[in-house]
């Protein structure tokens, strides 16, 4: 694939999280950085604070679940990625 393509395909899986419903739920972006990478950048704000008034470990897995997701999708460009269990 080209750089130009590559980006293409980056940009498009941004906008692919970005529309997810659930994300509507959480303050946070996704960034495809390259080949097999993405970072997800997270707001972490008292409505994500569990009864002990820190982050509640929903937004871990989440988070580390789609950056992982994303990163495997960027790699694949004649497919989509699933994850199972």
């Amino acid at each position: 694939m080209t750089v130009a393509g590559a980006e293409l395909h980056y940009r498009a899986l941004e906008r692919l999280y970005a529309s997810a419903p659930i994300n509507a739920l959480f303050a946070s972006r996704l960034e495809i950085t390259g080949e097999g990478r993405s970072r997800i950048v997270f707001d972490v704000t008292r409505d994500v604070f569990h009864a002990a008034g820190a982050a509640h470990g929903t937004i871990y897995f989440k988070m580390l679940d789609d950056a992982a997701f994303y990163a495997a999708n960027s790699l694949a460009t004649d497919r989509f990625l699933l994850t199972t269990s």
